[in-house]
């Protein structure tokens, strides 16, 4: 979804920290982690059995690629790349769903520096200061 939406690249940390074992004690930082994922400690570590998990991991990663495969083929596409906002909707209701590009402006490459015609766009261009984050005070 993120790539169709412009994104460079989409991290997935999370779904390979689960297929190590994580169980999100929520203790990554205090060197406490149960499962010996996030730890120096040798004691901990144990936990972490590299050859089982090296597997395992190796199995999530093929699988999210042959669910990207199918994804790919179903919409009738040749590559993740050819994915674009159009591909994908969101549910405004029980009723309703309408295509990303439907639903927000994308701009185009140098559109918001030569100018914009969108009233969206241009009016957070309008607010924008360039000083600052703050939005300017509309009079």
């Amino acid at each position: 979804m993120h790539a169709a939406l412009g994104a460079d690249w989409c991290n997935a940390a999370r779904a390979f920290m689960f297929s190590l074992g994580c169980i999100q004690s929520m203790r990554c930082h205090t060197d406490t982690c149960p499962t010996g994922i996030a730890t120096q400690s040798p004691a901990r570590q144990r936990g972490l059995v590299v050859a089982e998990k090296a597997e395992r991991v190796a199995r999530f990663h093929k699988s999210t690629l042959n669910a990207l495969h199918e994804i790919v083929v179903a919409a009738g596409l040749n590559s993740p790349d050819d994915f674009k906002p159009a591909h994908l909707r969101h549910r405004i209701n029980v009723a309703q769903a309408l295509q990303m590009d439907e639903l927000y402006p994308f701009v185009a490459p140098g559109e918001l520096i030569a100018g914009t015609d969108h009233p969206l766009l241009r009016r957070w261009w309008d607010e924008a200061d360039p000083n600052s984050f703050r939005a300017r005070v509309r009079h």
